[in-house]
């Protein structure tokens, strides 16, 4: 948040993340790059509008996806 960054996307257990305020990214807009159950990849919103986007993540190259 303190960088400016609107979500945090992350790859993981449901039951886990959802503790933090995590839901599935789909609410969004956020698709993953891959395939992937929507309840495991999910976002959390940080700040701004309540603006849905429509897009794919786009991983760092370093992460070779």
């Amino acid at each position: 948040k303190e960088l400016g960054y609107r979500y945090s996307v992350v790859l993981g257990s449901e039951k886990y993340y959802t503790k933090f305020g995590y839901v599935p990214a789909e609410k969004y807009g956020i698709k993953a790059p891959f395939d992937v159950p929507s309840e495991n990849f999910m976002a959390l919103k940080l700040q701004g509008e309540n603006d849905k986007l429509n897009g794919i993540v786009k991983y760092a190259k370093e992460f070779g996806i």
